[in-house]
């Protein structure tokens, strides 16, 4: 684990060992000494030419999409690494983002005050709900005829089934859920060349213990990024761009599917990505159906903080959870400032979905759980016993250290 080592609670009995974890989280907890890193050993780059592979392709473009009237947190999340390739590549690199839907240009805003240097702006009544086929044209549409060299899309539902049909539209590829996006070079030693510049999108594999660089060779390089990964990039107040109006060519045989109603669920992937504190639950809090890990978050939320719920995915297979609140390799990624893991063992692939947190405190009666080495804060002990406790101590005020909504 990339954390220190963790502050075990100490103590008998819930009251003894919730006190003395509110006491080392008061100190903030363990640091971390730096190890003396190795030098690191780098082949020699060969003196082959610089090849520029791009030809006319320019620029990068993003999609933004629009959740109940808003603009989706990881299309602003994508934006952050956008941002990164645009000063990579230099040159006035511009960011595009492609807006699409019904009355949603007062979102342009939105979009500019987080890094879009234009907005591409698509209004048709028929696209007031998100609808694969007429958007993957329509995007199909805009990318054949700015040509960008790269474009990127957030690894959500709608962008996982969007960017594969987009990149067959337009003669692309695609590599999905990266975690790392950069300007890189590639060497071709067959043809005595080296391509520069050139997108590197990384993504764990192998369970996460490996991280694969993917190379395009085709432009667009098209690449998704998983929601929660990336920070949002930090609001600049008052700063415009260019909003440009696109005509796409409907086609009507894209219109074959009819949204009569939309029902959205209780809480899901948006509300966790906002949140400041994240209560989850795994196998070992599944006794009453999850019923404390609840009440610990609704107590919070009575407190004025963002807080919610959340499981692993053998939760969510045992179908106490919807699969938006599942964290992890197959769910979501999410990094809030206080992640609190009650009776999650500690599965590596649970693990990556909520690594990048503030910090995190593990609650598990299996002293030797995994969890424990990627925790900040540790309470050996039953769930049942503990998490009462902690309830009360969030009702006398305890918040984990997190302010109030409007206060922080």
């Amino acid at each position: 684990s990339d954390r220190p080592p963790v502050m075990m609670a100490e103590g008998q009995g819930e009251k003894e060992l919730v006190d003395s974890f509110m006491a080392q989280f008061g100190t903030g907890g363990n640091v971390l000494e730096k190890k003396d890193e190795k030098e690191k050993k780098t082949a020699e780059t060969p003196d082959f030419p610089i090849v520029d592979k791009r030809g006319t392709a320019k620029g990068i473009l993003t999609w933004a999409e629009v959740t109940n009237g808003k603009i989706a947190r990881p299309s602003l999340e994508l934006l952050n690494p956008s941002l990164k390739l645009a000063k990579e590549l230099g040159n006035d690199t511009k960011i595009t983002t492609v807006l699409i839907g019904k009355n949603v240009k007062p979102l342009a805003k939105t979009l500019f005050e987080h890094g879009s240097d234009e907005v591409i702006l698509v209004e048709n009544d028929r696209l007031e709900e998100y609808l694969v086929m007429p958007f993957s044209d329509i995007l199909a549409q805009v990318i054949r005829k700015r040509n960008p060299e790269i474009a990127l899309f957030a690894a959500t539902t709608a962008g996982r089934e969007l960017a594969p049909r987009i990149a067959v539209k337009t003669g692309s590829g695609v590599t999905a859920d990266c975690t790392g996006l950069e300007i890189g070079e590639y060497v071709n030693r067959k043809t005595k060349e080296i391509i520069r510049p050139i997108l590197h999108s990384r993504r764990p594999t192998y369970g996460d213990s490996k991280l694969a660089t993917i190379l395009g060779f085709v432009y667009p390089q098209m690449s998704t990024a998983r929601p929660g990964t990336f920070p949002v990039p930090e609001e600049q107040p008052g700063r415009t761009g260019e909003i440009s109006v696109f005509e796409p060519e409907l086609n009507e045989k894209d219109f074959a599917v009819k949204i009569h109603k939309t029902v959205r669920g209780e809480g899901g992937l948006q509300s966790l990505l906002d949140a400041d504190v994240i209560i989850s639950g795994g196998r070992g809090a599944t006794g009453d159906g999850l019923k404390l890990v609840k009440e610990l978050a609704a107590a919070l939320k009575e407190k004025g903080i963002r807080a919610e719920w959340a499981s692993s995915r053998v939760v969510v297979d045992e179908g106490l959870a919807e699969y938006a609140r599942q964290i992890g390799q197959t769910g979501r990624t999410v990094r809030p400032k206080v992640y609190v893991a009650i009776g999650i063992f500690g599965a590596i692939q649970h693990i990556y979905g909520m690594k990048e947190s503030g910090k995190i405190v593990a609650v598990d009666h299996n002293p030797k759980a995994s969890i424990f080495h990627h925790a900040d804060f540790g309470i050996v002990g039953e769930y049942e016993d503990i998490v009462p406790e902690l309830i009360e101590r969030v009702k006398n005020g305890f918040t984990f250290g997190v302010e109030p909504v409007g206060k922080d």
